[in-house]
């Protein structure tokens, strides 16, 4: 038997690539070139830098997609509650396992014994017996007494504590609100941009969602709402959580911290198959290739991994600090996509490619519109078919398309700017802008695409899709099979 591990790549991509701009990207030659690489969402992170430089970064993004004929999406991923520590005199200490070491709420500087708490209701949230995790869980105390401003602790596990390190509270019910003055400040920020999407951090019940919706309708906005899952008690309210957002983001950096590591890969698949289940698309996030922020080549664990996320069907994959602050922003994102194309195409191949839900049982009748999506999914598995084409104002009809994974692309086709960037983050989409009057002649435009988009050749079989509704009772799902 002989083991060829490299095959024929699939002509387009399904899995899409988020990256973050920071400083290590924020020039127009590094953006052109992580989007000709296969960025199809930037993320601005709030966490970081101020306003200016976000606007800088956003009209440079706008620009260059534009130049690049490119519909890229942008994301504003707002920083939630900063459950931190404060500085130090030092700007670090050593904390040993054993000794006792005191958490403070008043304006102190830190210093040997004693850590300085940024989040002032932490002595209000935690109790005897409780666990501490600092610096992403990199040290862990065990709380012995809390006596108004002051939270007494042993340490279990000691390391060097510096300025700022997150702390994480992971038996403790969290009092902090998910939107702080400043998310709201951001979120304004980001509403007057026009930014696609809007992460919320912190999520942990259905009503965080709800609340922003709300803010966002009262602002006449209706940017899409991405549900950070990064804490134990979204997972309580998951259904629900992924039901009231847009999309899902897995964000496995807290949520790995909080939770213990051999969990963290059961729920990232739990996750995307409820996501997907509900017809949501859903992000995998956090150190994905960590260490590229500092090497030119991955570890085999991180390409791994992205095989993991891209065969449990995750609709993108996030870069961080790769592309924000690492040495190798372009060089990440070009990496990401090799492995991407590469596990895609060896899936395809293996006949592995079709991650639908046809082929599982299910005890009662589905929804009319997802029935048609599944019938959709066989027949591009079944008739070979060389593409998709969706036609889609809202752009519920893609993602719901989508969400069983068909073998061929799927030509998201709308007269709606907004639609078509956001459709960006749907797996297996080629999101396309045309004229509202070109909507209307269905089979000529979709016969016309396959071919501009070089999908299909004279007489291939293709299948064109419309009608789907979020509201079932508006639903009016067609699917017809066509040549080119």
């Amino acid at each position: 038997m002989t083991l060829e591990p490299k095959m024929k790549l699939l002509k387009h991509k399904r899995t899409k690539i988020i990256a973050t701009v920071g400083p290590a990207c924020a020039d127009e030659d590094s953006i052109r070139q992580m989007i000709h690489k296969g960025v199809n969402i930037f993320r601005l992170n709030m966490s970081h830098g101020e306003h200016a430089e976000h606007y800088a970064s956003y009209q440079m993004i706008r620009n260059i997609a534009a130049e690049c004929k490119k519909h890229i999406a942008v994301l504003v991923d707002l920083s939630g509650p900063k459950i931190r520590t404060g500085a130090f005199k030092n700007n670090q200490i050593l904390l040993v396992k054993g000794d006792g070491v005191t958490i403070t709420m008043r304006d102190a500087e830190g210093e040997p014994g004693l850590i300085p708490s940024q989040y002032k209701k932490l002595a209000h949230d935690v109790s005897v017996g409780q666990r501490i995790f600092l610096a992403d869980g990199a040290m862990e105390l065990v709380v012995e007494k809390v006596e108004n401003t002051e939270v007494y602790c042993r340490v279990l596990q000691g390391g060097i504590l510096g300025n700022h390190k997150g702390i994480n509270l992971p038996d403790s019910v969290v009092s902090a609100p998910s939107m702080t003055e400043k998310d709201y400040d951001d979120a304004m920020f980001a509403v007057g941009l026009g930014v696609d999407f809007l992460a919320l951090s912190f999520v942990r019940h259905v009503d965080d969602i709800h609340l922003l919706r709300a803010w966002l309708e009262e602002q006449g906005s209706d940017i899409s709402i991405i549900a950070k899952v990064e804490r134990p008690e979204a997972l309580n309210d998951a259904g629900a959580i992924i039901e009231a957002a847009d999309a899902i983001m897995v964000a496995r950096g807290d949520l790995g911290v909080e939770l213990p590591p051999e969990q963290v890969p059961i729920t990232q698949d739990v996750l995307i198959k409820e996501a997907r289940k509900q017809c949501k698309p859903v992000i995998v996030a956090t150190q994905v290739l960590e260490s590229m922020i500092e090497h030119a080549q991955p570890t085999r664990a991180e390409t791994t991994d992205i095989f993991h996320s891209v065969s449990s069907s995750a609709d993108a994959i996030m870069l961080s600090g790769e592309t924000a602050v690492g040495k190798y922003p372009v060089e990440s994102v070009a990496m990401m996509a090799r492995v991407i194309m590469n596990a895609e195409a060896y899936l395809w191949h293996q006949g592995a490619f079709f991650f639908g839900t046809v082929n599982q049982p299910h005890q009662s009748a589905l929804p009319f519109g997802h029935a048609v999506a599944r019938s959709t999914s066989l027949l591009s598995r079944d008739l070979m078919v060389h593409g998709i084409v969706v036609l889609s104002e809202s752009g519920w009809t893609t993602v719901t398309v989508s969400a069983e994974r068909p073998e061929a692309p799927i030509l998201a086709v709308t007269s709606s700017e907004e639609t078509c960037r956001r459709t960006n983050l749907i797996w297996g989409v080629i999101p396309v802008l045309v004229e509202a009057e070109d909507m209307g002649s269905h089979v000529t435009l979709a016969k016309k695409l396959v071919k501009t988009y070089s999908l299909a050749k004279m007489g291939d079989p293709i299948l064109l899709v419309q009608g789907f509704h979020r509201d079932e009772a508006e639903n009016r799902p067609s699917i017809m099979v066509l040549k080119a």
